[in-house]
């Protein structure tokens, strides 16, 4: 069959309606779920991480000695920001309303911690860590860097940084019952992996400590799209090729 004027003009507009798919497809995984940073889907999702891939999770941190107790949840999550538009912190700041900007510059991990809840604390909590190795990359955000999220039962850091081995985040003020944490954070170029959390209230600290998200010493080769929201693009644009083809018959 020859090729004609017409059969051209179709192919045009199927490769533009596929163009439409792709832009479609990749819009729909910035409306992921939400959720808490235990929960979020905007969370980065290597395979690597211990929610089917994705970096999220929560951990109870409980400890008592000669006196001193902590019980505490503590919600985190790592968070990517490729060179193209906003970052998925930034994407998951804007469903929960919390109007702060993602401090993460682009091909940055943005590494996130949250004080959720304390049940039992004498004195009073009064530092969070999480380790990493010396020579882990770091980004340009450090600890005792922290996002508000406006809550009223937030107690904000007054200290803290990295010391080589950490990130730490010290509140002058306790952290008592009731009480909760802003976001904690620090970024880096490199990927996540497992390492260890600390809370510590007076002489009271877990052991063992519970396992975070900490950077690693690889970088960070992608980020995989939330399925269900890629899946319904895909769909969708299965539905307008078939509509076309038929119409072109």
């Amino acid at each position: 069959m020859a090729f004609t004027f017409k059969s051209q003009n179709r192919l045009q507009i199927t490769a533009a309606l596929f163009f439409f798919c792709v832009v479609a497809a990749s819009f729909a995984t910035s409306t992921a779920n939400a959720g808490s940073l235990a929960t979020t889907d905007f969370a980065l999702n290597d395979g690597f991480g211990p929610d089917a891939g994705r970096w999220h999770g929560s951990v109870i941190v409980t400890a008592a000695l000669f006196g001193n107790t902590v019980t505490a949840e503590v919600d985190w999550a790592a968070f990517y920001r490729d060179g193209a538009g906003i970052g998925k912190f930034q994407q998951y700041l804007n469903s929960q309303a919390i109007a702060q900007a993602d401090p993460s510059a682009p091909f940055e991990v943005l590494y996130a911690y949250q004080i959720v809840s304390v049940t039992a604390a004498t004195p009073g909590v009064g530092l969070l860590t999480v380790g990493l190795d010396a020579g882990d990359g770091r980004g340009g955000v450090s600890a005792p860097s922290f996002v508000p999220t406006g809550a009223a039962t937030e107690v904000a850091p007054t200290g803290g940084g990295d010391n080589t081995t950490s990130m730490g985040w010290i509140f002058g003020n306790d952290i008592d019952v009731g009480d909760t944490s802003p976001i904690l954070v620090f970024t880096s170029p490199f990927a996540p992996e497992l390492d260890f959390l600390q809370v510590r209230s007076g002489l009271a600290s877990p052991s063992p400590s519970p396992l975070v998200a900490s950077p690693s010493d690889r970088l960070v080769r992608f980020d995989i799209p939330e399925p269900s929201s890629l899946l319904l693009g895909l769909l969708g644009c299965m539905g307008l090729f078939g509509s076309r083809r038929k119409a072109a018959r």
